[in-house]
């Protein structure tokens, strides 16, 4: 888990399973500016018209905690933040 964490200052891809769902995880830096994103991959989620992922956060880069504890408390997973649910998290290579 802590590496998992501490990839994601780093924009690190990763990919992990939750219930059956399959989910991607990446950040970059362009600007100065720090974004991370994570999309459903598998099942197909609905296609939205325009493209909109599951979750995104962009700040300035040296706010970058900010994003990612951000991400860490979403209620991304039934109305669950990634810590209450990281125990059923398998996770996989894609």
């Amino acid at each position: 888990m802590n590496e998992f964490v501490d990839g994601l200052y780093y924009g690190d891809e990763r990919w992990f399973l939750y219930k059956g769902v399959k989910y991607f995880i990446q950040g970059w830096v362009k600007n100065n500016n720090f974004t991370l994103v994570m999309d459903q991959m598998e099942p197909d989620p609905p296609n939205p018209t325009p493209y909109v992922p599951l979750w995104t956060m962009t700040k300035p880069y040296d706010k970058r905690d900010e994003v990612v504890g951000a991400f860490l408390t979403a209620p991304l997973w039934e109305n669950k933040s990634f810590w209450d649910v990281e125990q059923e998290i398998e996770w996989v290579d894609c």
